[in-house]
């Protein structure tokens, strides 16, 4: 795991991701083959590119990038978890995970509660509370880990956060077989192909 605070320097960068107009009408998981293939086409795949390229090693040795976004408030909280391809865990009951992920915190407004919590072990159930890192969302902070391992958010008791998700997958997930922008419906959690006109603004 590898944990970097400050991690933008770039105020106009900054800037823009803190403006709601960045997040508007973003699709609720989107996908992008990388820099090697497809040259970044907005903020988020910009900035994936720069954590990516500064980090990893991972230039045409995987299929591409999933991001996405959320936001909790007070109240919110996401229980113990994997990231996996989605619609193939729906339609084929079939559970495949990326390689890498990384979490990065856009904006941390008066925040109680909300931590990080990732296990150190694949097991769902049971998880020890002895054996799970604790990670506080500090605005500005990069984790990057491995999202095959549980992990959750803490309920948040007050404040709100929002971050910017990405991960890195070995086969381009099932989920974008038809389309690189869905919405995941909820409840159901069925996922809807759409058009995201997610053209590269560089304003920052």
């Amino acid at each position: 795991m590898l944990v970097i605070d400050n991690y933008i320097k770039d105020k106009k960068i900054l800037e823009a991701f803190q403006d709601e107009n960045t997040w508007k009408n973003m699709p609720s998981l989107n996908w992008w083959d990388g820099w090697w293939k497809t040259e970044p086409r907005n903020i988020f795949e910009y900035f994936t590119k720069i954590v990516w390229k500064q980090n990893t090693d991972v230039e045409n040795k995987i299929a591409g990038f999933e991001y996405w976004s959320n936001i909790h408030q007070t109240g919110g909280s996401l229980a113990w978890h994997v990231d996996k391809d989605e619609k193939l865990i729906t339609d084929k009951k079939e559970l495949v995970m990326p390689r890498f992920g990384l979490i990065y915190y856009v904006l941390v407004n008066d925040l109680e509660g909300g931590y990080l919590e990732i296990a150190n072990s694949r097991e769902t159930k049971n998880i020890n509370p002895e054996n799970v890192q604790r990670l506080r969302a500090i605005e500005n902070r990069l984790i990057m880990f491995n999202p095959s391992n549980p992990h959750r958010v803490t309920e948040i008791t007050k404040g709100k956060r929002r971050a910017l998700l990405v991960n890195a997958w070995g086969k381009k997930p099932f989920t974008f077989l038809k389309n690189e922008n869905v919405n995941r419906l909820l409840p159901s959690r069925e996922i809807v192909d759409i058009k995201w006109e997610n053209k590269f603004k560089k304003n920052f």
